[in-house]
């Protein structure tokens, strides 16, 4: 489904993925222009971003525009620990409306509703995971008060459409003094992501992972790679080129430039793969990726067309070839796969 969007809107769009394409020390809705032009474009009540810290299983530098920041604050003090909504919704690679991850009765009867969505007058939002690759970097929310128009398509569509420049701003190191060439360098060859280093001359440098990736290309994919690095060195801004997102680094001579190819929207084996590997059948190997985003059943077969119980089939085929009893364990199977996959 397409959405038309006026000039103005159009005109907020092209300059967030401007804004964000640039390193902020202060985080992401730091910037007045961006939290503006945030909350414009979505016609909302309130925008807030965490960044998730794995060591502490936690969520940490939470920041919030449109209410006081005090929200902010007491969620990472407290009522992120009795948040029943973002574990679920942390599974999911896009954007999602926080009542298709639990019932808005359910929701409503609970003490993170009632002690701090109700009181701060949020009770309706659509939140976006950004990852890298497979780990969580980061998180941006879009909520509205109570009476209003709710969130829906068009919203999910737009922060869909930002998620790159998001990733872009997400990874992007927040020190003020860019990285030296020399620093780079060193550690380029350690990165298990293809990475290009392009000076002002077009000439460039790669590191093992990007020769792999150049050398299993075709010639005219090599050209089409080479004009998407150049684009995105000259830029700055993140760019899509087939299964990755391009993200640059302006060093400190400002004319070289590092870019990154990082995975879009998985670090686990394509449904190719999981095919060959296990057996399955092409619609089997699709539904085994839904299933680890951490979709329901239901989900999965509204998106695919099927009927609930055609879903429950495929997943009892799919159980007996990788002998396990329940989504459960086959969701710690395909992720435990996707984790040696990567190595």
């Amino acid at each position: 489904m397409s959405y038309a969007l006026t000039a103005n809107e159009s005109r907020r769009l092209m300059r967030l993925a401007a804004q964000l394409s640039r390193p902020s020390p202060c985080g992401l809705l730091a910037d007045p222009v961006v939290a503006e032009d945030m909350l414009q474009l979505f016609n909302a009540d309130f925008i807030g971003s965490t960044r998730w810290n794995p060591e502490a299983s936690s969520f940490e530098a939470a920041h919030c525009v449109g209410r006081d920041p005090g929200m902010a604050d007491q969620y990472v003090r407290h009522f992120q620990f009795i948040d029943p909504i973002s574990p679920r919704l942390r599974r999911r690679r896009g954007a999602s409306h926080i009542y298709a991850a639990m019932r808005r009765d359910e929701l409503h009867r609970t003490a993170y509703f009632n002690e701090f969505l109700k009181p701060y007058r949020t009770v309706e939002g659509i939140d976006l995971y950004v990852y890298r690759g497979h780990r969580n970097v980061g998180d941006v929310r879009v909520w509205r008060a109570a009476g209003r128009t709710p969130l829906g398509e068009r919203e999910i569509t737009l922060l869909n459409l930002l998620r790159p420049y998001l990733l872009n701003a997400m990874i992007t190191p927040r020190s003020t003094a860019p990285p030296s060439v020399d620093a780079v360098m060193h550690s380029l060859q350690q990165h298990r992501w293809p990475c290009f280093l392009l000076d002002g001359d077009a000439k460039s440098e790669a590191n093992d992972a990007a020769r792999r990736l150049l050398r299993s290309l075709s010639p005219p994919q090599q050209e089409a790679l080479q004009h998407c690095l150049r684009t995105v060195a000259s830029s700055s801004l993140p760019l899509r080129w087939c299964d990755f997102t391009l993200c640059v680094l302006r060093l400190a001579d400002t004319r070289t430039a590092l870019v990154q190819l990082v995975p879009m929207e998985s670090a686990h084996p394509s449904q190719a793969v999981r095919s060959e590997r296990f057996g399955l059948t092409p619609r089997e190997a699709q539904i085994c990726e839904l299933l680890v985003k951490g979709m329901t059943d239901q989900e999965i077969g509204r998106l695919l067309r099927l009927g609930y119980w055609t879903v429950r089939t495929h997943l009892q085929h799919v159980f007996a070839k990788l002998e396990v009893s329940n989504r459960v364990e086959l969701t710690h199977r395909l992720l435990a796969e996707g984790r040696e996959h990567n190595r």
